[in-house]
């Protein structure tokens, strides 16, 4: 993609402070940027570029909206996450995300990332897999701490890794090892403090039942 002029930016926010923080930041830069804040995910987002979305709201509002953002709007989407809350941008991932920032970053570095993102770039690796494997894991132990996580028990992980149980057991022990605990709260507590989170779905909205809606019961005593 290639920009002929600045890029058009939207702005969603749960907090009122993120929000103008991003503009402020944003508003320095009107040779590149263009900004506007939106109420929420369900804006009317046509003639942006480039959504900023800050992953707080995956923790207020659910999946929903940024699972919109990312599949039902033309615009890209640059994750604004807090550093404390990798479990937040690991999730954002999940949903389909490919590019995010940190709000420790200057200004400058924001605008780089948006002109970036908006040009098609992935922006950043997904950080389970990055810290992960920083932690000496597998690919295969990622997976496996991922599903530990969501709260399945040890068969139903083995049957979706189609592996046998004595198997799984060898990589949850090996894995522990590597990141030195001995219980599955533990994993779970270590695995979301570095962003493995599990697999998220696309949520799924159930179609409208077909045909006439049943006969309604007459009450008890009532006449015909």
């Amino acid at each position: 993609m290639s920009m002929s002029g600045p890029v058009r930016v939207a702005v969603v926010s749960p907090q009122e402070v993120v929000e103008r923080g991003i503009t402020s930041m944003l508003d320095d830069y009107p040779d590149r940027v263009v900004v506007t804040a939106l109420p929420s995910a369900r804006s009317d987002t046509t003639g942006f570029d480039l959504i900023v979305y800050d992953t707080y709201g995956l923790f207020l509002d659910g999946e929903r909206e940024l699972a919109h953002l990312l599949h039902e709007t033309d615009a890209k989407v640059l994750i604004y996450s807090r550093d404390l809350r990798p479990d937040l941008h690991a999730q954002a991932y999940a949903l389909g995300a490919r590019a995010w920032i940190s709000m420790s970053a200057d200004a400058a570095e924001l605008v780089r990332s948006i002109e970036r993102t908006a040009a098609g770039e992935p922006i950043n690796e997904p950080p389970s897999d990055r810290q992960g494997a920083a932690a000496g894991l597998t690919v295969r132990e990622i997976e496996v701490l991922k599903l530990i996580t969501q709260g399945l028990p040890n068969q139903e992980i083995a049957k979706r890794l189609a592996m046998s149980g004595n198997t799984l057991k060898s990589h949850i022990r090996r894995a522990y090892r590597k990141i030195h605990v001995t219980t599955r709260s533990q994993a779970v507590s270590w695995a979301i403090a570095h962003g493995l989170t599990p697999p998220v779905e696309p949520p799924r909205i159930s179609p409208a039942p077909k045909g006439p809606p049943p006969p309604r019961k007459e009450m008890e005593g009532s006449s015909a």
